[in-house]
Order: C-alpha cells, then structure tokens, then sequence
C-alpha cells in the first residue's frame, strides 16, 4: 500500500491544542495553537514554527489560510472585536471591513493576494471580497439571513454558504460577479461549499434526513462523496488542482480523515488518534493538514501526511491478483511470480451496492484495471489501475438490470481496450458494448442465443486473432453437454457459432485458460470423482479432445486461472477453506498438474480475478484473452457465475477510495 507519512506538530507554545488549517504548494502549514492564556496562529515551514499573534490581538489569533507566495490570512480578536489579518513578507495588516461594526474574519486569499472572508455589522454577517486595498461586499441577493466567504481561487472564483428562510445555501461568486446558488438536488437540510480548486471544481457538504454527506461539483454535475466506512456522515473540506479532495467522515467510533484520489476513498487515521481525525486541506503536491484528538480527551495535535504510492510490482511479477474483502468492501492488489506472493498492496474501499464485474484493459497499457456495477442503477464504474495503484476512475455509463455482465474481451478487434459483453436475462441475446474515453458507446446486439446455453469461458480456442465465447447446452435432455463456440464477425456485426462435440453431464465445467503455454486455449473440466480433465479445441477438424490430468485434494477448490509462475503460460489457483493456495502447472511430460504451495491469504479475504502484468506502456490488446480466462465459471456445476454477489457493506453512496492496512 502506499506509505502514510505522518509527521505530528505540535507548536512549542502550545499546551491545550495545535490545529492545522491550510497548506501551500511549497508545503508551508498555518493554523492556531491554544495554552493557558489564549490562542495564537503559527506558520510552520522547514520545520520551524513560528508563533502568529497579531500584534494588535489580546484575545488570540486564528491562521486560516496561507497562498502560494507564503501569505498569511485569518482574523484576532482584541477588547474592540474580531478583526482579519493579512501577513505579507512579514508585515501585519488589520484587514476590517469599513461596513463591520462588531467582526471581520479573513479564511481564504489565491496566489494573487486576494482574500474573501467575513463581516458582521448591525444586521447580520455578510462576506467580503479584498483586492489591491478594496473591500467589496458579496452578499448573495437570495440571503435574509447572512452569507459568509470560505475560500477563492486563482480566478477569483469565491465559494461559501448564505442563509435564508428555508436554511443554508451553498454559491459560488464567478470572477464577473455572477452569484450562482449551490444546492445539491439531494439537500433537505441545507448545503455549504468548502472548497474551489484552480480548475472550478467545487467540494462541501449537504445534509439530508440521514445526516451529511459530501460533494463534489464538476462539470454542472453534483457527486455525492459519502465515505463507505460513514454511518454518521461525511464532509469534504478541501480539492486541490489535481481533484484530490481531502474531508472527514463519522462512524461509530468518532470522526475520522479521508482522502479521495482517483476514485479511491483512502482513510487519513492519524496513527497517534485516539478521539478523532480531521483532514481540513491539501495542496497540488498532495501534502494533507488538519488535526487529531489523543487518548486525553483534551490533548489536540496538528498533523502534517505525506503520501508515498505503492511500488510497481518486483522483478519477477508475472500476474496481479484481486482480492476482497466482502465485510467491509476493501480491495488489494497481489503480485504473483514463480508461484509466490512476492508483495501486496490494498487499492481501497467501495461501498454496496458496487460489485465486482472483471478485470480488463480499458486504459492503454494495463491489464488490471477493474470494473465494477453498481447492482441498484446497472451503472459501471472503471477504475484505472496502474503499477499497483489506482490512478483514476470513471463512471462508463449505464445499462438496465436486464441485461447481466457475460464477459470482458476483445472481440472485433477494433480497438486495444477492452469490450463488454452482456446477456438479457430474459431473451438470454448479447449485447457488445465499448469502453472508450470514459464512455460505453455503441452498445449494439450481437447474437440471439437463447437461455439453453450457458456462457462457459472466453479466449482464444481456434487461433483466432479475437476473443472467442465457449457455451454449453444446459438443457438435460439428449443435447446435454453440447459445446458451441461463437467468433464475433465484425462485417455483420454478429457472433456466428458452430457445434464443436459434447461432453458428458457428468463433467463439471471449471474454467479456461492457456495452460499449454502455446498462446491457444484450453478447458478444464472435473468429473464427479473429482479428476480433472483437459480439453483442447481442434480446429482443423472441429473437435474436441480430452484427457484426465488427475485429481486435486477436495479441500480445495479453484479460485482462478493466470500466470501464476512464469509469463505466457496459465496455471490454475486453488485454495482451501482457511486460505491456503496451491497453484498448479499442467506438466506434459507427467501428463497431470504438478502443484506447489503459493502462500495464505486468509477469509474473509476472495480472489475476484486474475490478470497478466502488462509492463508499463505496453499495448493492452494482447493480454485480453488472458485476462477474461480468470473471469470463467468456477465450481459444480459450471453455472453462468460472472454476475458477482454483491458486498456485504450497506452503506449507500457512489463508488469513488487507498490502502490501509500494513
């Protein structure tokens, strides 16, 4: 997993708390600390803190934002109110606003010195918009009751919240002036922003009957951030450029930090926590600040976290392996070669109602990336993986329930990344889908089979320079066992089939894969006895052949197909009831599969699938045949099993998380 640098600041001054607030690009940190007497900003850079007091406070300074130039915004309080500061090359300057008659906060200045914030006269608190010695006031025209200014962005962009009759409103101030409100469709209790990146994208919260929930804005279009281990809520603090977004959520044992990078919920704990983590910002280099509670209760500490990814795989990486965890929805990533576990990685967490669907190719390059469904809508949702991290994610449209995951493939030929195949439930037609530039596009039906035959496995069965689909008839009666093999041919835009032999109902069908090495593919079927047999497509003549290749312990079963021990050559996986595997290479000099020990992962821990490793930069069309082998049936009765359980985590949000166990 990547590696979670926590570096704890607790200013010198400090005796009741340190907090963390905001955080540069070049890395330098403010917020405020508390002691015996008050309250005092710091500025912490190259490690050494110093102290902020406003030299005109006497009841405490606040740092709430610092730009890239190392300027200094928030706000003290003195015997006269509240008033903004701005520290500029060393200098104080008293931000008031002329029209304040009790307050002025400063929260957020960009890089060009320009600093939004808050004031409050007579009749209530209102924002303010601070440029080249100016102050204007940003009250929404729709606030009644108070509009407050949180953060600005290098175009002059200005995010925060007003009140009215009904409650609270997010907007968004555009560099012209324009107000636009900011409600998430989903709010029944109000929204704020929190956060604008240089890019316009905008993060916060809403709250509804069931609590809060984060957001982001992108586009025009709102996406719910909801933590998948929140059962009390979850907020979004702050975006930087590159769309990482850093917040807190709740659950049962108090609030906890989270970053969302690439699709990926990663929980920010910091590991001295024991009453709670906040993560309040994150600069373009994907430095985190905010603070923690320690076991006192009272004791809270500032925190800076650096983030180092998960390596690439090591020398001798032959195949990836996906594994989850159904309990709480976390997925890892191993890397496998010379029938080891050679390292270990978790990729994140995802929430019900996403299920695992395949492994595919759908970035150029990489073999692994997965593709999961969301079993309440039919969306699907790719998560790019890349050198054991997940580098970015999608939603790739949406197909209704009826239709089910059959397969991932390359099955015209037309393109290098990968191809959906889904079945009517009812009709039992395919239809074929792409997966280009983050969009299922032209989904279009390719063959009429009906319900009698049952999808088997895919590959390459008859040198084809295209994926192929293995079927079974299921029907029980004198057709029983009958295979058809079905080429896609792309100048109808059908699959065409042909009766290819029977094989008897006595034979459960396991799976396929390349287990001769010889770049074709083969099945494996078991009998009722529990041997195993091997059968090959024969082309020229249109037959199959079979022979019994022994038999393994029934303590274990597979759980995949890959190239477990060296690269072009598949080996089966199996593992037993307390998470040992064995992986098992057909050896024709013995004519039987030769197994050796691979290692234990235990439960609740279940392999989802296998992949072969693509060398970075390497076109991912090659590797297609491999990777839909791993997504074959498994188990008796060789039934239609690629329509994944769904997990076992209820909680509700979009799929969108890092490692987080050592």
């Amino acid at each position: 997993m990547p590696v979670y640098n926590y570096t704890t600041f607790d200013d010198p001054s400090a005796t009741i708390g340190t907090f963390g607030n905001s955080i540069n690009d070049t890395g330098q940190i403010v917020g405020h600390i508390s002691d015996a007497v008050s309250s005092h900003g710091f500025l912490l850079s190259g490690g050494t803190f110093t102290t902020l007091d406003d030299p005109l406070a006497t009841g405490g300074t606040f740092a709430e934002g610092i730009n890239d130039a190392g300027q200094i915004v928030g706000w003290y309080g003195n015997n006269s109110g509240e008033h903004g500061f701005l520290l500029s090359g060393g200098t104080y300057t008293t931000l008031d606003d002329p029209l304040a008659t009790t307050s002025t906060r400063a929260f957020g200045a960009n890089n060009i010195g320009q600093v939004v914030g808050q004031y409050s006269d007579n009749n209530g608190t209102h924002s303010f918009f601070y440029s080249g010695g100016t102050y204007t006031t940003i009250d929404d025209p729709s606030a009644t009751q108070g509009t407050f200014a949180i953060n600005i962005n290098a175009s002059g962009q200005i995010v925060g919240g007003y009140f009215d009759a009904s409650g609270a409103h997010g907007f968004l101030r555009t560099s012209n002036g324009t107000f636009i409100t900011l409600d998430d469709p989903l709010a029944t209790g109000g929204t704020v922003a929190e956060g604008i990146n240089d890019a316009g994208q905008i993060v916060g919260f809403f709250q509804d009957a069931s609590g809060k929930h984060g957001f982001l804005l992108s586009g025009g279009t709102y996406t719910t951030l909801d933590d998948p281990l929140a059962t009390s809520g979850t907020v979004a603090n702050g975006i930087n450029d590159a769309g990482q977004i850093v917040g807190f959520f709740q659950d049962a044992s108090g609030k906890h930090g989270f970053l969302l990078s690439g699709g990926t919920y990663t929980t920010l704990d910091d590991p001295l926590a024991t009453s709670g983590t906040v993560a309040n910002g994150i600069n373009d280099a994907g430095q985190i600040v905010g603070f923690y509670q320690n076991a006192t209760g009272t004791g809270i500490h500032g925190f800076l976290l650096t983030i180092t990814p998960n390596p690439s795989p090591p020398a001798g990486t032959t195949a990836l392996m996906i594994m989850s965890n159904p309990s709480d929805g976390t997925y890892e990533i191993y890397n496998v070669g010379g029938n080891a576990i050679l390292a270990a990685f978790q990729l994140g967490h995802v929430g019900a109602p996403w299920t695992f669907g395949a492994l595919g190719t759908f970035q150029a390059g990489d073999s692994s990336d997965m593709l999961l469904r969301n079993s309440s809508t039919g969306a699907f949702q790719a998560y790019y993986i890349s050198n054991n991290n997940i580098i970015g994610s999608a939603n790739v449209g949406t197909v209704g329930l009826d239709w089910n995951f059959a397969g991932t493939g390359n099955f015209d030929g037309a393109s290098s990344l990968s191809e959906l195949l889904l079945r009517n439930a009812g009709s039992g037609s395919f239809e074929l889908y792409h997966v280009v530039g983050g969009g299922i596009l032209s989904g279009n039906a390719v063959a009429p089979i009906g319900n009698n035959f049952t999808v088997k496995g895919f590959g390459n069965f008859a040198n084809s320079p295209t994926t192929q689909m293995m079927m079974q008839d299921n029907t029980h009666d004198a057709s029983a066992g009958q295979l058809e093999l079905y080429t896609y041919n792309p100048s109808i835009g059908f699959f065409s089939g042909q009766n290819v032999g029977v094989v008897g109902d006595n034979l459960n069908f396991i799976g396929c894969a390349s287990l001769l090495g010889n770049g074709a593919t083969q099945m494996i079927m078991q009998q009722n006895n529990g041997t195993f047999w091997l059968y090959t497509y024969n082309p020229s003549v249109n037959a199959l052949s079979g022979i019994p290749v022994g038999a393994v312990g029934s303590n274990f079963h597979v759980v995949g197909f890959g190239p477990l021990g060296s690269a072009g050559q598949d080996e089966m996986l199996m593992q037993d009831a307390t998470g040992n595997f064995e992986a098992y290479r057909y050896d024709a000099s013995l004519n039987a599969f030769v197994g050796s020990a691979m290692g234990t992962v235990g439960p609740p821990w279940t392999v989802d699938g296998i992949a072969p490793n693509s060398p970075s930069g390497a076109a991912g069309g090659s590797s297609n045949a491999l990777l839909v082998q791993a997504m074959a049936s498994f188990g008796a009765g060789g039934s239609e099993s690629l329509n994944p359980t769904p997990l076992a985590d209820t909680t509700q949000q979009p799929l969108i998380t890092t490692p987080q166990h050592a």
